[in-house]
């Protein structure tokens, strides 16, 4: 049997493992997937593995199934990652900005062979590019910007630390800045961590307003940048952290975790029934802590880009309360716990996600953990877009009752819209603006819908809308009743029949609405006032034969 997972360890176990992990006390020169060491001929570093051994109280059976558990969970995101490693080449041309500690430093480097430039923050106005293509503009009298590899810069703005490439000793220590310098020269690798759907982007294109650019607006570096000319997003996978924080506040889905995509965190959640998840982003560092029983380890790449969508999916696929392990909370992660919090207390009156952020806290949440097998419910969300996942996991939570209105907030965007029956032509332009399907027209009843709970709240569609006083938004309310999660009719009229062949050809307010729009241009000229009642096909026909009429009655004297 080929062997993917592998256990290092000098010390053998008390008990034996699953026959698909090889055990062994040494390195050895075979190749593996999945490993509880980080080894260079190993994919992926389980550190969760060792964790969970050391501390579990699961007795020796669960610990069995379970440390096979955890090593399939890896193998599962494993696959169905999305992410590719890049190379940049980086040259030893560095910019150093120290102050007094420049020139030590600066001899140092030189004597490894780099080539360094010695400046003060007063010389420098601004760096573009990125690593290994840093551009420097200068406040000297320069043949152009300076092109550099790296730069080292103690006490950096912030217009210097968006690029990948820039190092400040002050932030991250001297040690860790020096060892990213000599760690990157030759060569810097990269992931994509974010993989983009345009098509259903709420900023992309929509040159009339701007209705979103979220992402934007919480990327701490210079990977995501917007032109509002054209509403375009621009991303770099060079210079992004990889932190995720604009996967949480998508509104629609539309930027994926390459790591962990939606499709591989719901996969890995379903290994999750009834255990009791303690998720733990690889960034974090936590102490030794006994786990009490059905507590399980769920290892993530980043910590900033978990939404209600990977969240509910965990609670409903583990009935039981979710215990999150972090230093940070993400602005579009903090919305969506408060907002799941309040509906699990209001449906079930227990907390749904507990965030710890130190060892007290974790503590805390072991002791008040619940179960919640009331919420079990599970459904095939394979390439389902994000709000589609939430909100068909949710109208399931919420069934028949009616558990009042949650306001969602600044980051994450739930909500409705009104309209103006009377004023709505059914011309459809809003539909048309609408790239995730909240709003539908069905022509075999004439009428236009709307479905709540996958609207964005961007209200473009009110933009658009060439009618006065027709659409109304109605920001962040999320309705939790079973009429927030179906298509709700909007408005609704009757086809107009054309005057000459009686065709359907369009809705009566809008003939109506275009009458009374061109009939006073038109004056006293009867035909022109008929072809507005008439299809595209006898508008030519009602004009040709008018103009017909006219040549007949002139040519023989006879007064129109």
């Amino acid at each position: 049997m080929e062997k993917e997972y592998l256990y290092l360890e000098s010390k053998c176990l008390e008990f034996p493992l699953d026959e698909s992990i090889e055990v062994a006390s040494e390195i050895n020169s075979s190749h593996y997937i999945i490993a509880n060491k980080d080894i260079a001929n190993t994919e992926v570093f389980a550190y969760e593995i060792d964790y969970y051994i050391r501390n579990t109280e699961d007795d020796i059976a669960a610990q069995i199934n379970n440390i096979k558990k955890l090593y399939d969970i890896r193998a599962t995101v494993y696959d169905l990652a999305q992410d590719m490693d890049y190379a940049q080449k980086v040259g030893k041309k560095i910019l150093t900005v120290l102050g007094e500690k420049n020139s030590e430093l600066t001899e140092k480097l030189r004597k490894d062979g780099f080539t360094c430039i010695e400046m003060s923050p007063a010389d420098i106005s601004d760096i573009n590019g990125h690593i290994g293509m840093l551009s420097v503009s200068t406040n000297k009298l320069m043949r152009g910007d300076l092109q550099v590899d790296q730069v080292i810069w103690y006490d950096a703005p912030d217009f210097a630390m968006k690029q990948s490439g820039v190092y400040d000793p002050k932030d991250i220590g001297w040690e860790e800045a020096i060892e990213a310098l000599y760690e990157n020269d030759g060569e810097f690798r990269y992931k994509n961590y974010v993989h983009y759907d345009p098509n259903i982007c709420q900023y992309h294109g929509r040159i009339l307003s701007e209705t979103c650019g979220k992402c934007e607006d919480v990327c701490p570096s210079v990977a995501i940048t917007k032109t509002d000319e054209d509403k375009l997003l621009h991303f770099s996978d060079i210079d992004c952290h990889g932190c995720g924080g604009c996967v949480s506040v998508c509104p629609s889905g539309a930027l994926d975790f390459t790591q962990m995509p939606r499709d591989a965190f719901s996969e890995a959640a379903s290994f999750y029934k009834n255990h009791i998840a303690l998720i733990l982003p690889a960034q974090v560092s936590i102490d030794d802590l006994s786990l009490p029983e059905k507590v399980l380890p769920f290892a993530i790449e980043g910590r900033k880009y978990l939404h209600e969508s990977h969240f509910l999916a965990l609670l409903q696929k583990s009935g039981h309360a979710v215990i999150f392990y972090t230093d940070f909370i993400a602005k579009g992660t903090g919305d969506v716990i408060r907002i799941i919090n309040e509906i699990f207390e209001r449906k079930y009156h227990k907390k749904a996600i507990h965030v710890c952020m130190n060892r007290e806290e974790l503590l805390e949440a072991f002791s008040q953990v619940e179960s919640i097998e009331e919420c079990i419910f599970d459904i095939n969300d394979s390439d389902m877009k994000k709000r589609e996942v939430f909100t068909y996991r949710l109208s399931h939570l919420v069934g028949d009752d009616d558990l009042g209105v949650i306001y969602t907030g600044e980051h994450v965007h739930y909500g409705s819209i009104k309209i103006n029956e009377s004023s709505c032509t059914l011309c459809m332009s809003c539909v048309g603006a609408c790239n995730v399907t909240a709003l539908t027209a069905h022509p075999e009843d004439n009428t236009l819908k709307f479905n709540p709970s996958i609207c964005t709240n961007c209200g473009y569609c009110e933009v658009v809308c060439p009618e006065k006083d027709c659409v109304e938004i109605v920001y962040d309310e999320l309705s939790l009743n079973s009429s927030y999660f179906v298509k709700n009719t909007m408005a609704h009229d009757e086809l107009f029949p054309c005057i000459e062949c009686g065709a359907e050809f369009a809705t009566k307010k809008a003939i109506e609405r275009i009458a009374e729009m061109m009939s006073p241009r038109f004056g006293n000229d009867e035909i022109k006032i008929r072809t507005l009642y008439c299809c595209a096909d006898c508008k030519p026909k009602v004009m040709l034969q008018a103009h017909m009429d006219s040549k007949i009655n002139n040519s023989t004297g006879v007064v129109a």
